[in-house]
């Protein structure tokens, strides 16, 4: 029997299976990965000591290239412990 909790999980998460994979890892993934590259762009800008063309020239252009990649691999992941964790409650739902 499932808790009023795990229900709502399980809707959240049926709602989510619904979804293609590739639109999943866009939304949750991809969204992830733009705003790592925002954060740590912006950390990369407040927090060194060097001229701003500098962090540009050297970091700025890493940050978004390996952001969003990182965030695609975020969105496989999250996306497969989506699965497992519905799996679990869908058998707990069947049980007596």
């Amino acid at each position: 029997m499932l808790t009023s909790k795990e229900k709502k999980t399980l809707a959240r998460l049926e709602s989510d299976m619904k979804m293609p994979a590739w639109k999943y890892i866009l939304i949750y993934g991809l969204t992830f990965g733009i705003l790592l590259a925002i954060f740590t762009s912006a950390a990369d800008v407040l927090t060194a000591n060097a001229p701003l063309s500098e962090i540009f020239r050297k970091r700025l252009w890493v940050n978004l290239a390996m952001a969003p990649v990182a965030g695609v691999f975020f969105g496989y992941i999250l996306r497969w412990l989506s699965i497992k964790q519905y799996a679990k409650l869908k058998a707990k739902e069947t049980m007596p």
